[in-house]
């Protein structure tokens, strides 16, 4: 009977536990959109098209550093300035570090702290082999502006410019003041571009209302159980950190192989730091990722989500095997990018090399990531780190009205998506300007493929014009509600 009795509690205690979840999941509804009086601007595609091109014709090839000739960039900024006169017009010219450059719009209000927009004029070189047409003709055909730079990121700084020149050809004018921040070294961590201009605005007493960069993304939102697309906006990035992974060992003929050779030894390391993954956890940016989306899933995603922090132990493990994307936003990823032995075949290398590139979690460091990976392959191994480290940006507000503005807009724009605030994954010159402001978002307003995602620093790069238009319409629309 006791035995019963204890049984039947037990059972009561989960049903109890079980209608919690439920009523909670119940509880997460989705917030009133409201109502907007948003009509989208009329875009010419083949104006803005041609626009784009001319501007991937220009071959704004990342410096190797500073001392470099970089005249092309001032090339591309004279471009710049034939092509978007209004705004040409309008701005204060401002070079920095060079190459670097700030095209200042002043607004009416001194009031209201300006607004930066960011962009790179760079791009990663492009050699013609593996090519359908020259990386740097700017051809438009079927739909798209081919080359370097088409999409990474020479079309949201076209689109930036020229959602504000349409603005100001219809006679409108700024409240506030818009800063056009275009860097020359993104590619390679923006330490003579965004950095320079960030340090620049400091001693000029420059505190600004908001940055927005590249970074953010829209995806489709069933891998989330969720029926819309989501519109993702970055609010930090991961740090990033290249390891050296070195053996020494004797080396000699391989016919007479010693018992432990050093690609064996450097091969297990990299086994160990495969198998070994650095351990799942919810940061700040996740976690309000997951709480905006929740409302919006389907009951199953949303009993989980909604219980999160009941259902962690469950949720962190199964995240990190859901796909690769969830996986990137619950840990530091260490990947094994390159390794080196003998230059022969038949040699036994007297060193072994591999590379493991880091995206480092907010919460951890560079330090503690080296750390852990010493912990994991052992003293045999000696581990170096390669030159542009960075710990993880800050992690911006998203109780703001920056923040809040920047979302009504995307919602207007594409057309009622779920909008929220996500750990972007890859850098930008965006980590940057934390010294001026803690509203520092990262959105690239441009639906792609899969397929053309995957062409970025790759073969056929291209940008599908009818997103350029719509990435045009969302600048616009967001000065009209941030600037006017």
């Amino acid at each position: 009977m006791a035995g019963a009795v204890i049984g039947y509690c037990i059972l009561a205690l989960f049903a109890a536990f079980v209608v919690v979840l439920v009523v909670r999941a119940l509880l997460a509804k989705k917030p009133d959109s409201g109502s907007s009086d948003y009509s989208p601007a009329e875009i010419d595609s083949d104006e803005i098209a041609e626009k784009l091109a001319g501007a991937v014709r220009i071959k704004t090839v990342t410096l190797p550093d500073n001392s470099c000739d970089g005249s092309i960039f001032f090339e591309y900024q004279r471009y710049l300035e034939k092509t978007f006169p209004a705004v040409a017009a309008a701005a204060e010219k401002i070079n920095v570090n060079k190459y670097a450059v700030i095209y200042k719009v002043k607004g009416s209000d001194e009031t209201l702290l300006p607004a930066a927009v960011l962009a790179h004029q760079d791009v990663v070189p492009a050699e013609p082999e593996g090519w359908e047409v020259d990386p740097f003709g700017g051809v438009i055909k079927d739909g798209y502006v081919y080359g370097r730079g088409s999409q990474d990121m020479k079309s949201q700084m076209i689109a930036a410019l020229e959602g504000l020149e349409l603005l100001l050809k219809e006679g409108r004018s700024l409240k506030r003041t818009v800063l056009f921040c275009f860097g020359h070294d993104e590619e390679l961590r923006g330490t003579y571009g965004a950095l320079e201009i960030s340090r620049y605005l400091e001693a000029s007493g420059v505190r600004l209302e908001y940055v927005i960069d590249e970074g953010g993304t829209i995806l489709d939102g069933k891998i989330l159980g969720i029926d819309n697309k989501i519109a993702l906006i970055g609010t930090c990035e991961k740090g990033y950190a290249d390891f050296i992974l070195e053996v020494d060992k004797d080396g000699g003929h391989a016919s007479a192989p010693t018992r432990r050779t050093a690609v064996g030894l450097l091969a297990e390391a990299i086994y160990k730091i495969e198998r070994k993954k650095m351990r799942p956890h919810w940061t700040t940016p996740t976690k309000e990722m997951f709480k905006a989306l929740a409302p919006h899933m389907n009951f199953g995603f949303k009993l989980a989500l909604a219980n999160r922090d009941i259902l962690s132990p469950i949720l962190k493990p199964l995240l990190c095997v859901v796909s690769p994307f969830t996986n990137c936003l619950m840990r530091t990823t260490m990947a094994p990018t390159q390794a080196e032995g003998a230059s022969t075949p038949n040699t036994l290398p007297g060193v072994a090399k591999g590379t493991v590139n880091c995206r480092i979690n907010t919460g951890e460091t560079v330090e503690s990531t080296e750390k852990y990976i010493r912990k994991v392959v052992g003293d045999k191994v000696k581990i170096s780190t390669l030159e542009g480290s960075i710990d993880p940006s800050p992690v911006s507000v998203t109780d703001s009205d920056a923040y809040r503005k920047l979302e009504k807009t995307i919602s207007e724009v594409f057309s009622g998506y779920i909008v929220a605030p996500y750990p972007f994954i890859a850098a930008s010159d965006a980590k940057h300007y934390y010294n001026l402001t803690d509203c520092v978002y990262r959105f690239t307003p441009f639906e792609k493929t899969v397929e053309d995602a995957n062409r970025i620093h790759g073969l056929n790069e291209r940008q599908d014009i009818s997103m350029l238009c719509r990435g045009t319409q969302f600048f616009k629309r967001l000065y009209e509600n941030t600037c006017l």
